[in-house]
């Protein structure tokens, strides 16, 4: 039984037993009843304290709260827990092809969990996403993970707590710049990043059919003056299939121009949110 079950039975049957003895009161040498009747008063003022105590934790996000205890909380949703790069140059952005849909996105990726995290998963039932897969097979150890919706805030609290799982950026940087040979290891070797900010999604209508969350860690690129040079003479040599470079006008209208009604690119969504560190809908 749940924790939260067992306190929906104790409030049932000692709330039912205060109800029951408030409008019949035993006799004054009841002593069992009378001990009785203030155990219970006790009990249930203790669970309702516990929950007026919750709710003031989250007092900031009640319709988070209410959605994920109560609306959805037998069903899974689907977390996404990621970073991403904002490289720019002369006004321009690089993105880059994404390996599972057809459109350019930031650099970045999914963290990833450490040893230690399964104490969390299990605890949580939480499921990895075997829907993501790359050429090496499914994605192992990526924070793509199906968790039940009343779960959702403890697992969201191990989050952000940064146990057990991956906090730096830099391998998504290299496996998505450096090791397809867009940029030179040796040249990129050491990279500097400022963290920007981080966006997180309300529980949205996924394309699968699944409800799920995203969140985003946002960190700048800092060049050095000889990555600079390096950028602005990839910037020169212009789009490729691995890579274009947009500025905020395509990013903006997701690669839509306006002044031919048509797509030039084919961008991302979340790429708009990492320009603007904000979500949206549309």
């Amino acid at each position: 039984m749940t924790t939260r079950l067992s306190n929906i039975v104790v409030l049932i049957i000692f709330g039912g037993f205060i109800l029951f003895r408030t409008f019949f009161p035993a006799n004054e040498n009841d002593q069992l009843s009378s001990t009785l009747f203030n155990l219970s008063i006790e009990l249930v003022g203790g669970i309702i304290l516990y929950g007026l105590l919750q709710l003031l934790q989250n007092i900031k996000q009640l319709k988070f709260y209410y959605q994920t205890q109560f609306l959805y909380r037998k069903k899974d949703i689907r977390l996404s827990l990621a970073y991403l790069y904002r490289i720019k140059i002369d006004n321009k952005y690089l993105l880059v092809k994404s390996n599972h849909r057809d459109y350019f996105q930031p650099v970045g990726g999914a963290y990833k969990t450490l040893p230690g995290s399964e104490k969390i998963f299990e605890k949580l039932d939480v499921k990895s996403d075997r829907l993501i897969e790359t050429e090496k097979g499914i994605a192992k150890g990526d924070l793509r993970v199906f968790v039940k919706g009343i779960n959702v805030i403890e697992f969201l609290e191990w989050y952000y707590s940064k146990e057990d799982r991956e906090i730096s950026p830099w391998r998504e940087f290299c496996e998505e710049l450096i090791s397809t040979d867009i940029l030179h290891w040796k040249d990129f070797k050491f990279i500097d990043y400022k963290f920007k900010g981080s966006i997180k999604t309300p529980i949205i209508n996924l394309d699968s059919g699944d409800k799920g969350i995203f969140i985003f860690d946002v960190y700048d690129f800092v060049p050095n003056n000889d990555q600079i040079k390096i950028l602005r003479d990839l910037l020169s040599l212009g789009d490729t299939e691995k890579y274009i470079w947009v500025d905020e006008y395509f990013i903006n209208r997701l690669g839509h121009d306006e002044r031919t009604k048509k797509y030039v690119y084919k961008i991302g969504k979340h790429t708009k949110w990492a320009l603007n560190l904000k979500w949206d809908n549309g």
